[in-house]
């Protein structure tokens, strides 16, 4: 659990930003352009984050990384919170990006390696589940903040390093990844970890076999492609081809479905239709709430016989096609008190679904498709794609919404939302149970066969 706090940095940032927009726009005198470029620079630098994230988790180790990750985002938050100028708040803000896509990577990899085969779903789905306990809090934080003092935007960027703060000392206390220890010839400290991972209350006997059988495990899948973690067998080997695809794929429609645009804007959104600013900052955090109830009613069905990955992934799928809709219908029309209602509907149905299906189910997905020596790389490129296409929605946003109008703009993710569900529907396989990596090649390769 631990090792998720990384992706609560997220989650706070991507809250407490949205409710700072309006005070820094108005202080610091930002057009649309630079409040999209200031939003967005973060998710830019967090790909660089992510591109080194694989080779610093294998060097140094799981846990030294994400210590690091933790540093760097509490330095950048006091450094957003200190700038007096748009430059100075984008240069912090890209190094805060930097340790938001270390953090993305790292985390997912940490919870997979430390986790039993037969919890390692709902564990790491933790991974998202923390990215959404970080989003209402910042969203509580922001409301509370609001108005408190002429630079209240400032109090709320510079709370972000409480749980940088807290992360750090946390992770203090974790071991080292087993797999990790392993490949870097440790053979007893991670025979220690394995059998710390056991439950206490089962027989000398069966904790003894566990662990061998676990260890033997990790053994295998270390050794059965340990010739093929170059970056450049990783993306031109074809038997890696399906995960390569479909996890890269699978990663960016994520993002591409346009969550970010009402994760990061949904206070500008809901403020530009007609909605007052202190309404739009409580709908926020119904919206955090609530997305953060369906990632964690996920994270107990994802290991439960019969429902496995895919119904969730599925009916959160056509919610989001659904949520997307609403809104676009609400908006065509002038704003009212009926069409507020529908808008704020359309956006409440829209997290729920994604909170149920795309959100926790990424990452767990990503996790399993990968073997051992090629997880760190496989990770990276799918944290890539997801940030990159985050990065994409970010970016355009506020530019599409003056453009074409709110309602043709989420037309328009509407009909990427269709799409997404389709790619799921034919290429995520059931994973449940699978071993990591191998099991879960052969399930993906029969899929894209299909």
């Amino acid at each position: 659990m631990t090792a998720a706090l990384g992706s609560l940095l997220l989650g706070y940032d991507i809250g407490i930003i949205s409710g700072a927009i309006i005070p820094i726009r108005d202080q610091l005198g930002l057009s649309h352009t630079q409040i999209e470029i200031m939003t967005s620079s973060l998710l830019f630098t967090s790909v660089i984050g992510s591109i080194i994230a694989g080779a610093v988790a294998d060097m140094i180790g799981r846990r030294k990384g994400l210590l690091i990750a933790s540093l760097i985002f509490g330095g950048g938050s006091i450094g957003m919170a200190c700038s007096d100028s748009f430059e100075e708040l984008l240069t912090w803000r890209c190094i805060t990006g930097i340790a938001v896509g270390m953090g993305l990577v790292i985390c997912p990899i940490f919870c997979a390696e430390l986790s039993p085969r037969r919890m390692r779903g709902a564990l790491t789905s933790f991974n998202e589940l923390f990215i959404n306990v970080g989003i209402p809090l910042a969203y509580l934080v922001g409301l509370l903040l609001r108005g408190s003092s002429r630079d209240d935007w400032r109090w709320m960027l510079g709370s972000g390093s409480i749980p940088a703060l807290a992360l750090f000392f946390a992770t203090m206390f974790l071991p080292e990844s087993p797999s990790w220890l392993l490949k870097h010839g440790q053979q007893d400290r991670a025979r220690i970890v394995v059998e710390n991972l056991v439950h206490p209350s089962e027989s000398p006997n069966v904790r003894a076999t566990t662990v061998k059988l676990t260890l033997q495990e990790m053994r295998e899948d270390m050794k059965a492609h340990a010739s093929m973690a170059s970056w450049s067998e990783m993306l031109f080997t074809p038997d890696n081809r399906p995960a390569l695809l479909v996890g890269v794929g699978f990663a960016a429609f994520q993002q591409l479905i346009g969550l970010d645009s009402l994760i990061f804007y949904s206070v500008y959104s809901l403020t530009h239709y007609g909605v007052s600013e202190t309404t739009a900052l409580q709908v926020t955090l119904v919206m955090g709430l609530l997305k953060l109830l369906f990632t964690i009613i996920t994270t107990q069905l994802v290991d439960v016989s019969g429902i496995g990955r895919r119904w969730p992934l599925l009916v959160g799928a056509g919610g989001c096609v659904l949520g997307m809709f609403i809104m676009a219908i609400a908006t065509s029309f002038p704003v009212s008190h009926l069409t507020s209602g529908v808008f704020v509907c359309g956006i409440l149905l829209f997290v729920s679904a994604f909170g149920l299906g795309y959100g926790p189910m990424c990452w767990l997905i990503l996790a399993e498709m990968f073997q051992g020596p090629f997880r760190s790389k496989g990770l990276s490129l799918g944290s890539l794609a997801n940030r990159g296409s985050s990065f994409l929605v970010v970016s355009t946003y506020l530019s599409m919404v003056h453009a074409i109008s709110l309602s043709n703009t989420f037309l328009v993710y509407m009909a990427v939302c269709v799409i997404a569900m389709a790619f799921s529907y034919w290429f995520i396989p059931e994973l449940q149970g699978k071993k990591i990596g191998s099991d879960a090649r052969l399930k993906l390769r029969k899929a894209c066969c299909m």
